[in-house]
């Protein structure tokens, strides 16, 4: 029986970190996920996540206008997006208000599924964000993390599971990001879900221990029906195994997933072309994570406590730091190492060996974690640790404004994105607006003439209805009717693949022998212009336009 495996692409997100959040600029990005929308991923997890907070601070753009961007190059690939439950992409818990407002802007601008996760595995968490999603008719993929916990059982995963389906998950996923799952443990949890739920089931497991590939394989022969994958290009040792791999040791099955290896070799082109362009050099690759035993500590911790260690001028202290990494991690009930778990466990345990005695000095969000702020922590936590942070004094900290999570307001902020975006990141999103402010303004484009007829573009889009060839891609669409001007613009409704959309076009004045147009489409202006056109060869007219001063060749044909 044909039954092939559903593949994801989270190379934009969980991709080779130092590239994908430090290099990827926007222009780079839509055409890189333009390229991605002919492969046949089944979606593309390419927002939410880090990615937010990288867009603000590394690459100085708005991380909203570049999921609008990814929106309209995409036509055939869904958008997914990482959600960290009530932490949302941020690193604190936040309001309700937020919650629902986040997650219904993302929805309104183009994500059509939200994986939603809580570093605890605590569903309470998890529960308004999945509520959310399905009142907004969004698919849901709710997450369960593989802990290595000796307190965790299957039936723990099981309970978790149960209760987000209960609250509507259309896909539970079972995510390891340590790679430290093998197959063995794969099967037990497969065959253990699927007596109990019909929910159809996904793997996201990372590579750290070269074991992900065949705990897929292992998965999918079991009824694992979706799993995540990176471009070969792009992966590296922490994260996800490349999609090449998975349809080589597919391939020729009834699982094999059918992406296209062309276009696949297409996009690798495009990154090293990437690479070249922004000097980039990759880093060796890592060592792989050895024990397993009790004294493991994942490489993502290992190198935070590192660069922990680094800033504060002890890294004579790293071994002694690891030691005692894995102490704090124990006194918690080993939690999933996670995001901001990961980070409370390393810098604990940097100030325990710089202070007199353990735990001398409390850092604040382990006091938290403690106290219960950022979940309910499921495993057994040692007594007189809780004790001592439900004990400490409350005036050792000072709440700031919003501290709690709330929606914030700034006098100058109008649009509900950039509000959202101050609320999550007060600081990030201040330097990025005054950033944004001082970059220099576009050029006024030139006093419009009148257009000549309603319909003002010549001769080869005269035709009421065309079918255009671009790179190998064809879209249909016909002139559906022509409304009022508004001031110097003709509105005309363009039926695109049976989708009716508004377009404004402005005529300009004609400088260079062909006319030239102002064309709004999705809140874009595109400046267009007529390059030449030549010959009809067969059916199609080759037809080059110049958009925003890039030549493009279009096949124009009468439909």
């Amino acid at each position: 029986m044909y039954n092939p495996v559903k593949v994801t692409d989270v190379t934009l997100r969980d991709g080779l970190e130092d590239f994908v959040l430090k290099h990827l600029h926007l222009e780079d990005l839509t055409r890189l996920v333009g390229l991605l929308d002919r492969a046949g991923f089944y979606s593309l997890d390419c927002w939410g996540g880090s990615t937010f907070h990288a867009a603000l601070t590394e690459m100085q753009e708005d991380p909203w206008e570049r999921l609008k961007k990814m929106r309209r190059a995409l036509t055939h690939t869904p958008i997914q997006m990482i959600l960290r439950g009530r932490m949302l992409v941020g690193f604190k818990p936040y309001q309700d208000e937020v919650v629902r407002k986040f997650i219904t802007r993302a929805s309104h601008l183009g994500v059509d599924i939200f994986r939603i996760y809580d570093t605890l595995n605590d569903l309470d968490n998890m529960a308004l964000a999945v509520t959310t999603a399905k009142e907004l008719r969004k698919e849901v993929e709710a997450t369960v993390l593989f802990s290595l916990s000796p307190h965790v059982t299957t039936d723990d995963y099981l309970n978790l599971a149960g209760g987000l389906t209960n609250l509507g998950a259309d896909v539970i996923c079972i995510n390891d990001s340590f790679g430290v799952m093998n197959p063995t443990q794969v099967a037990t949890l497969v065959n253990a879900y699927r007596r109990y739920f019909h929910q159809p089931l996904r793997l996201h497991l990372h590579d750290n221990h070269q074991a992900a590939l065949t705990s897929y394989q292992e998965g999918i022969r079991l009824g694992v029906a979706l799993v995540d994958t990176t471009l070969a290009a792009l992966s590296w040792s922490y994260g996800p195994p490349p999609v090449e791999s998975l349809m080589f040791s597919l391939g020729g099955s009834s699982h094999d997933p059918h992406i296209d290896l062309d276009i696949l070799g297409e996009v690798s082109e495009y990154v090293d072309f990437l690479k070249e362009k922004y000097r980039y050099q990759q880093p060796p690759p890592r060592k792989i994570d050895d024990r397993l035993g009790p004294a493991y500590l994942p490489g993502p911790l290992k190198e935070f406590i590192q660069e922990e260690l680094k800033r504060r001028d002890a890294r004579d202290r790293q071994q002694v730091a690891f030691k005692e990494a894995q102490q704090v991690w124990g006194d918690l009930g080993y939690p999933v190492l996670k995001g901001r778990i990961l980070e409370i466990v390393g810098l604990q345990a940097v100030e325990n060996i710089l202070a007199a005695g353990r735990y001398e000095k409390m850092i604040p969000s382990m006091q938290d974690l403690l106290r219960g702020r950022y979940g309910r922590l499921h495993s057994p936590v040692k007594i007189e640790l809780q004790a001592m942070a439900l004990g400490w004094a409350e005036t050792a900290r000072e709440e700031a404004p919003g501290e709690e999570g709330g929606l914030l307001s700034r006098p100058d902020l109008e649009s509900d994105e950039d509000i959202l975006t101050y609320s999550l990141f007060p600081e990030e999103a201040e330097a990025f607006f005054y950033h944004r402010s001082q970059a220099p303004l576009p050029l006024a484009p030139a006093p419009a003439a009148e257009a000549p007829s309603l319909y003002p573009i010549q001769t080869p889009f005269t035709k009421p209805r065309l079918t255009l060839n671009h790179k190998g891609e064809e879209v249909r669409a016909r002139l559906q009717g022509v409304g009022s001007r508004r001031q110097n613009q003709q509105v005309l409704f363009i039926n695109i693949q049976d989708h009716v959309e508004e377009i404004e076009v402005q005529m300009l004045p004609v400088v260079r022998g062909q006319p030239e147009y102002l064309i709004t489409f999705h809140g874009e202006t595109y400046r267009l212009r007529i390059n030449q056109t030549l010959p009809k060869e067969q059916e199609y007219t080759p037809v080059f336009l110049e958009i925003n001063g890039r030549v493009e060749e279009f096949l124009i044909k009468d439909s």
